[in-house]
């Protein structure tokens, strides 16, 4: 009877760690397109994480500015650009930023504090831009793009009861 004890422990041990979370989740927070369109002065300062695809850079002598279409983000903060878009944003960074590693359509994702907003045009149309300072920027490598299947690894735990000999049937395995 201990070796079931132990086995059953076992069993609920794996379980258990199996449910652990991979990655935490972000902090909601106002998306973009609301700051854009309300100019919500309360949020300056304000600690918050987007992400998105890279639009444009543009350096200045002491700082850089990257221009960003807004995504929702994964649990990872990865930006699901599958999803609807929310509006704009700019990245500020202090410093220098090679454009060139920064490319349109790179995936980035943005944390620091909301510095408050800025006016510029999209095309034709005026935009109130808000305006992120980027303590950090996290870069993403692209996926290809087509069937979407990722690998993934599972792990199985059976229990099994009943046998003329007494014992029970314990069984675990790995899926690929």
């Amino acid at each position: 009877m201990p070796l079931f004890r132990t086995l059953s422990l076992l069993t609920a041990m794996l379980l258990l760690a199996g449910c652990q979370s991979s990655g935490g989740t972000l902090p909601p927070g106002p998306v973009p397109a609301q700051l854009s369109a309300t100019a919500d002065p309360s949020v300056k300062g304000q600690r918050l994480t987007w992400g998105g695809s890279v639009i444009r850079v543009k350096n200045l002598r002491d700082r850089t500015l990257v221009e960003i279409m807004a995504y929702p983000l994964d649990s990872e903060g990865r930006p699901r650009t599958g999803q609807p878009s929310q509006g704009r944003f700019i990245a500020d960074y202090q410093g220098f930023l090679e454009p060139a590693e920064y490319p349109v359509g790179r995936l980035v994702t943005v944390t620091g504090p909301m510095l408050g907003y800025l006016d510029g045009k999209v095309g034709e149309a005026d935009y109130r831009y808000p305006a992120l300072q980027a303590d950090e920027i996290r870069v993403w490598e692209n996926r290809r793009s087509g069937s979407g299947v990722r690998p993934a690894v599972s792990v199985g735990v059976g229990v099994g009861g009943g046998s003329s000999s007494g014992w029970s049937n314990i069984g675990i395995g790995i899926g690929f």
